[in-house]
């Protein structure tokens, strides 16, 4: 049985330092337990002594491995299957690398109690370098009329940063494989149709970037699932043409001006 309502789902992939950034970023009084789910990594499998060692918090911790590299769309998926399995209530997502800031975890459960027709919540995210350092914070909108305005652009969360109902999966299906590395964007379209959709207003996680993460190296695979997810969705809107156009216009611009642009509008430090 778990020992608690929350299972947190991290996918690893070959990154031993950044898995053991983000457990150590779980305080002790988080109530969650753990589920690392290894995608058939060849150099650098998770061990599990080394992940307990890692681990200080309160909770269980769980090692999946996969026998070989399914993506991970499909690493998400074994982890979401046995999560479900388990009878978890909730399933909050962190990616290696990436940590939590103090009481995320317990912030975001108490919101999903007191908000039973919200079935997924996220936060705010600052970004931050290899350093640490934080270089910014996107505002993504609170409210739920406000984050379906926005999906039709983007994806309106912070795919590390969400907590959701294992119960909605019963009506949305688990992580959809034919939008790779849009998985989550396309997940967060379905939820926001079966029930209601926030976001929390403060910075909860730190969002690592990684020159080699995936966002990074696969921004053109991901902006064609992106795509792809928009005229799947679209309803015709001005804003659904526009939010499509947007994201062919970002297919011919390289990411370091999209992210440099990013970093001069959000950033909050004078000057």
């Amino acid at each position: 049985m778990p020992r608690h309502r929350v299972a947190l789902l991290i996918p690893y992939y070959d990154n031993p330092q950044g898995l053991r950034r983000s457990l150590e970023s779980v305080g002790s009084g988080e109530p969650c337990d753990v589920v690392v789910v290894d995608d058939g990594s060849p150099t650098h499998p998770v061990g599990d002594a080394a992940v307990r060692a890692d681990w200080h918090g309160s909770g269980e911790v769980t090692v999946l491995r996969l026998d070989t590299n399914e993506g991970i769309e499909g690493a998400l998926n074994t982890g979401l299957r046995w999560i479900v399995s388990e009878g978890y209530e909730y399933v909050a997502r962190l990616d290696c690398g990436d940590r939590n800031r103090p009481h995320r975890i317990a912030r975001e459960l108490e919101f999903l109690d007191s908000h039973p027709d919200v079935v997924l919540v996220g936060t705010q995210a600052s970004y931050v370098d290899l350093t640490g350092t934080e270089q910014f914070v996107l505002p993504l909108p609170a409210e739920h009329d406000e984050i379906v305005a926005y999906l039709k652009k983007n994806s309106a969360f912070m795919h590390p940063s969400v907590m959701f109902r294992t119960s909605v999966l019963q009506r949305t299906g688990l992580y959809p494989t034919e939008y790779p590395r849009a998985e989550d964007y396309a997940l967060f379209w379905e939820m926001a149709k079966v029930g209601r959709v926030a976001n929390l207003p403060e910075p909860l996680i730190e969002y690592e970037l990684d020159p080699n993460g995936l966002s990074l190296s696969g921004r053109r695979r991901q902006l064609q699932s992106r795509l792809a997810v928009q005229r799947r969705n679209s309803d015709g809107s001005a804003a659904a043409r526009a939010g499509i156009l947007r994201t062919l216009a970002l297919l011919a611009v390289p990411y370091s001006l999209v992210e440099r642009a990013k970093s001069r509008r959000h950033n909050r430090s004078p000057g």
